[in-house]
């Protein structure tokens, strides 16, 4: 994909406690979901240099925002959004 619907409202309402850092984490990690169309790799040390980030800011990002399956690290958000797109492109 993309494309994606972002609402600031929604993301302002559930991230105002992140630092910077970690708010950068969780931006890149969207993006990178949305993008690839798939879940995030469970390789921490490799995901965290792909998105340029430090490893203890994306660890606390992926234990609030996403769930760890055998495929890698899932967000319902993102699931939904990719979706909606291939409902669309059907």
């Amino acid at each position: 994909m993309h494309y994606y619907s972002f609402h600031p409202g929604d993301y302002i309402a559930h991230t105002p406690h992140l630092t910077n850092e970690e708010d950068l984490a969780y931006r890149r990690a969207i993006d990178l979901y949305i993008q690839t169309e798939a879940p995030l790799a469970n390789a921490k040390r490799t995901l965290s240099r792909r998105l340029r980030v430090d490893e203890h800011s994306l660890q606390n990002v992926l234990d609030e925002f996403f769930y760890l399956t055998d495929e890698g690290w899932r967000n319902k958000r993102c699931d939904e959004e990719i979706a909606k797109f291939h409902a669309k492109a059907d």
